[in-house]
């Protein structure tokens, strides 16, 4: 006699896993936006007038910020959070390598 196998039983099972992780991925998600202003205000108030752009760069990659557009050169930068969707950034104003101001910004 052979045992038959219920794909029912695993179909709910792979469902109710499915579920749980679309739930843990809209939960985070939601977590990620609402406390991104807070987040992005903390590194903002961290770039100082007179750091230059080499300090600048090294804070953007320890905070996992966009800093491509980071240049020699550059006189005004937004380095944003890919975790917002860089929707909150910091605006950074250069000029000659060095920051001017660094303020928070709000993409909407």
């Amino acid at each position: 006699m052979t045992k038959s196998v219920s794909w029912v039983g695993w179909g709910k099972r792979i469902s109710s896993l499915a579920g749980l992780a679309l739930l843990l991925y809209v939960a985070y998600f939601t977590y990620s936006l609402a406390t991104a202003k807070d987040r992005m205000t903390e590194v903002c108030n961290q770039i100082k007038p007179g750091m230059t752009i080499v300090q600048l760069i090294k804070l953007a990659e320890e905070h996992g910020l966009g800093h491509r557009n980071l240049l020699p050169g550059t006189k005004l930068v937004y380095l944003a959070e890919a975790r917002s969707f860089g929707r909150h950034a910091c605006r950074v104003e250069l000029d000659a390598g060095i920051v001017n101001s660094a303020t928070y910004n709000y993409a909407d």
